[in-house]
């Protein structure tokens, strides 16, 4: 038996061959129409509210809250690998605990470059994907992708992520822990580039990794910078956070999440972040002085309209990775 068929029965027996999530290609265009029809005449504001998004209904404005850094470094978590099954990152620190999964949405080529894509946050995440994917990105890349753990429902997403800020910090340390895993599994099997690209929360999640792992080739945070804390407490979104006025006194939460200085020294040529100048949920001008220096790229739209610019973030991403190749 060759190595090449060893191996694929490999990926077969740890379930990857067995698609555990169908990614239906629809035209992007349709799917943006619907997206932007969703939103249309109606604010962030009362969207928020229809969707009953309360970050930090249960937090104690007053509890000195674990950085990422001890977060990372105190988390227990395993990988499970089952026939048929995503695989799934089963994590837990402290009081706070969930399952992660990740999902090959073709067959894995050892041939060809590998991406990752992480969702936002809330109950639109499965679009995401289906608005960053296409045909070109299905036949140049292996297609993964993780989805947070706490994500399949409302009740989940508020009783077990955003209720507090530590539960919501362990859900993205692992989902950073997920990346980590793919770009083991791909850089153990393949020689090609890996690619990690990430949407709102995922574009924080996808720079978390880029600071404290940097094992990926090349990175692509949309419309977000890594500083949760920052984010949450900004006057920007404070009417979707509960009992902002005092949470947002709480030093912890503003500085949880700050990159170390001793980490600020990654190559920036692998990292392109990418902002929505008229952003309403992410701080623009905070995020573009957190960005200052590295290969930013700015679309004049907003945090929930950068969607019509996947075109062209999808060939900023290919001119990125196969000019290298």
């Amino acid at each position: 038996m060759t190595y090449q068929v060893q191996f694929l029965r490999g990926l077969r027996i740890h379930g990857f061959f067995e698609i555990a999530m169908k990614l239906d290609i629809i035209p992007v265009a349709k799917i943006e129409k619907r997206f932007m029809d969703t939103l249309k005449n109606e604010n962030l504001i009362r969207f928020a509210g229809r969707y009953k998004i309360e970050i930090l209904a249960d937090q104690d404005p007053n509890e000195d809250v674990p950085t990422f850094l001890q977060i990372l470094n105190g988390i227990s978590h395993s990988t499970i690998k089952l026939p048929g099954k995503p695989w799934q990152i089963k994590y837990k620190y402290k009081s706070s605990e969930g399952i992660t999964n990740i999902y090959l949405h073709n067959e894995y080529l050892t041939e060809r470059p590998s991406i990752i894509f992480h969702h936002g946050h809330g109950r639109l995440n499965p679009i995401h994907l289906k608005l960053f994917a296409n045909k070109v990105f299905f036949e140049k890349f292996n297609l993964f992708s993780v989805k947070a753990a706490h994500h399949d429902s409302i009740s989940a997403l508020r009783n077990k992520c955003i209720n507090t800020f530590t539960n919501l910090s362990c859900v993205m340390c692992a989902s950073t822990l997920a990346i980590n895993e793919i770009i083991d599994f791909h850089k153990n099997n393949s020689n090609k580039k890996i690619a990690v690209a990430g949407v709102s929360m995922g574009g924080s999640i996808a720079a978390l990794h880029y600071f404290y792992f940097d094992s990926a080739d090349y990175y692509f945070p949309i419309i977000s910078y890594p500083n949760l804390g920052e984010i949450i407490l900004d006057k920007n979104i404070k009417e979707f956070v509960y009992n902002y006025e005092t949470v947002s006194k709480n030093k912890s939460i503003l500085n949880s999440f700050r990159i170390p200085k001793e980490l600020m020294n990654k190559p920036k040529n692998k990292i392109v972040p990418i902002l929505a100048n008229s952003d309403e949920i992410i701080n623009f001008k905070k995020a573009s002085d957190f960005w200052k220096g590295y290969e930013m790229v700015n679309f004049n739209v907003g945090h929930n309209t950068i969607f019509i610019k996947m075109e062209d973030i999808r060939k900023l991403i290919l001119e990125k990775i196969f000019t290298k190749e």
